[in-house]
């Protein structure tokens, strides 16, 4: 065992660890729980994680007589559970909006305390007290305290990376995103960095196309980070497919595996994010793909690896 293993309780190197999600199995499911109550839902899959500074959350109820009060609570529990059904982490929320889309209810929540297990008490103080002394790189949002907590933990759950691709006459821009996901089959929302050029791009076009790619494209893909801060540029300076999307015809990134072509509806502001939700105008699936690219924090993955579940890690 490493000395940083030892002091740590870290031997997986990289923060976020891309995987291919269609790979991925015995994962955690989250649960919604109403303080004093054994009121639990299951909301795995329609719980959208939108924004880390605040940690926002979305989550989508049908128009269904059972749900009609939890709506309403201003402050609930998400518990990741483990296949064992023993909560690994809590994320406490208070409600701050909602909107009907069609036949949903969008709630939208921010975070307010997160508590995990992944680590034990001894290493998550320690690791803490070493995140406070760094010094963080120009332009990284700087994430302290108990909110890193909350975002580790809503990366504990396989984030898709998508690519979002906006065209400006011949000029385009292409750049990655998993603060995203469909509210229904009419509805789309995703968050931008208010002050970024990407999010002044999709504002000015308001038509883009958000692409989920083939895992191997994973370097690729990371390398479009620094295009949110980036004008549109020539289509050959980026690695498009021969396709274009089918309404819009904005050009596809060459490892898509699917799209969606969408139409911004209305934004709001939260922290430092900008959430815009979008009609959707058309979505397309490739029926040959078996792949699709996603990530997780360093925190879970280690968890894995301790309790012998190992992940395979795209090494970046």
């Amino acid at each position: 065992m490493s000395i940083k293993k030892i002091i740590t309780g870290l031997s997986v190197q990289q923060e976020y660890g891309c995987i291919d999600l269609l790979k991925f199995n015995t994962g955690l499911s989250v649960y919604l729980g109403v303080p004093n109550s054994s009121y639990s839902l299951d909301v795995t899959k329609n719980h959208l994680f939108l924004g880390y500074k605040p940690l926002i959350i979305g989550l989508v109820f049908p128009h269904d007589v059972t749900n009609s009060s939890v709506i309403y609570e201003n402050q609930i529990h998400l518990h990741f559970k483990a296949s064992d059904d023993k909560t690994l982490a809590t994320l406490t929320l208070r409600r701050i909006s909602q909107e009907i889309y069609g036949e949903s209810t969008l709630v939208i929540y921010e975070g307010i305390r997160g508590t995990h297990k992944f680590l034990s008490g001894l290493h998550q103080f320690i690791n803490r007290f070493r995140d406070s002394r760094k010094v963080r790189a120009t332009g990284n949002v700087d994430l302290t305290g108990n909110l890193y907590d909350q975002v580790r933990i809503a990366y504990a759950i396989p984030r898709i990376i998508a690519v979002i691709t906006v065209q400006d006459g011949k000029l385009m821009n292409m750049f990655p995103t998993d603060l995203h996901g469909p509210i229904n089959d009419t509805h789309y929302i995703g968050s931008l960095r208010i002050g970024g050029m990407a999010n002044e791009q999709v504002e000015q076009h308001k038509k883009i196309v958000l692409s989920l790619v083939n895992a191997s494209g994973f370097k690729e893909v990371y390398g479009l980070g620094k295009n949110h801060m980036q004008p549109v540029q020539p289509p050959e300076n980026f690695q498009t497919s021969e396709e274009r999307s089918s309404v819009f015809s904005i050009p596809l990134p060459a490892m898509m595996n699917a799209y969606y072509e969408l139409e911004l509806d209305s934004s709001a502001d939260i922290g430092i994010h900008r959430l815009h939700v979008y009609r959707i105008v058309n979505r397309y699936r490739n029926p040959d793909s078996s792949s699709c690219l996603s990530h997780v924090h360093q925190y879970y993955i280690q968890w894995r690896e301790d309790h012998s579940l190992p992940l395979q890690i795209l090494k970046r």
